[in-house]
């Protein structure tokens, strides 16, 4: 298991990392990239997603 110092790292990095890749883009550009990122994660760990949750009544 990791360590939380390890752990907090790796989220900072991958902050830096991902800030790195998108701050040159447009806003709509931004959107299509997390967009992609999001339906892959979905494929890989077989979750469903909404484009917007049911409201309450």
């Amino acid at each position: 298991m990791k360590k939380p110092d390890t752990i907090l790292d790796e989220i900072h990095t991958t902050r830096c990392n991902i800030e790195e890749q998108t701050k040159n883009m447009t806003s709509s550009e931004r959107t299509a990239y997390f967009n992609k990122a999001g339906a892959t994660a979905a494929l890989k760990y077989g979750f469903k997603r909404v484009a917007k949750p049911k409201q309450k009544v």
